[in-house]
């Protein structure tokens, strides 16, 4: 039982390290369209990254078509 429990601990703790890199990379997207002195949204749940990307670059993009959305 205690290795089904550190088992789970530790998928879980890796899934947030990702989430993370994937917030910081849309919240840095966000930034490029509205500027650094803006209110950030929520990070959005973290979509499947496509091979040959990143989760960062994936957070990146989503950030910056959130903010241009809010423009128009």
């Amino acid at each position: 039982m205690k290795q089904f429990i550190t088992a789970i601990l530790l998928l879980l703790s890796m899934n947030s390290f990702a989430h993370s890199s994937y917030c910081d990379g849309f919240y840095e997207g966000y930034r490029m369209v509205k500027g650094d002195f803006v209110t950030l949204p929520i990070c959005p749940i973290e979509p499947a990254t496509p091979v040959g990307s990143t989760p960062f670059r994936e957070g990146v993009k989503m950030g910056i078509k959130w903010a241009m959305r809010e423009v128009a």
